[in-house]
């Protein structure tokens, strides 16, 4: 009789552990352009969104199905080990996620496709993306793939190439532009 009370105490106590090791499920949360975000190791911030019709000028400009939809960001690694940086995605109010473009022929600033940060680095620039135009959510990873997290993109079409001063390198779609 005593050792059934004490097996009986050891499973539950097992089953106790086990389920507190088990990881709850993890709550998407949604966060406004500009706030840092951190999952895991690794920090972003998005900034600035950009609308194109096309990545340069003349016959050798680079056109997309739909808009080019740039996202200037940063990312920085907190952890002590080298982290690698997750694809990005984009996903619109129906549902429907657009992977980021691996290619960033045309974009200046391209903040690249493979993203390996050391400790305590950081790497910024553009995210790129073919999409309509609309409104999007920035969907952002920790460096295992394992918690996510997302970046509200409204869409704003007001131009602010003239309070830069500085000339644009890339051609802007007709009534597109720089949201904040």
């Amino acid at each position: 009789m005593r050792h059934r009370f004490w097996r009986l105490l050891l499973v539950g106590l097992c089953a106790a552990c086990l389920t507190s090791c088990v990881e709850r499920d993890w709550e998407v949360r949604t966060y406004p352009l500009g706030e840092k975000v951190t999952l895991g190791h690794l920090t972003y911030v998005a900034i600035q969104t950009q609308w194109y019709p096309a990545l340069g000028d003349g016959p050798a400009a680079r056109t997309p199905r739909n808009q080019f939809l740039l996202v200037r960001m940063s990312v920085s690694n907190g952890g002590s080990a080298e982290a690698a940086v997750p694809n990005l995605s984009v996903e619109d109010s129906a549902g429907n996620r657009f992977r980021e473009l691996n290619d960033g022929e045309g974009v200046p600033n391209w903040i690249g496709a493979l993203r390996l940060l050391a400790s305590a680095d950081s790497l910024g620039g553009d995210a790129l993306f073919d999409v309509p135009t609309g409104h999007y959510w920035l969907n952002i990873l920790d460096e295992d793939g394992q918690h996510e997290a997302r970046i509200d993109l409204p869409l704003n079409l007001q131009d602010s190439r003239s309070d830069s001063g500085v000339p644009d390198l890339l051609q802007r779609a007709p009534g597109a532009a720089a949201g904040h």
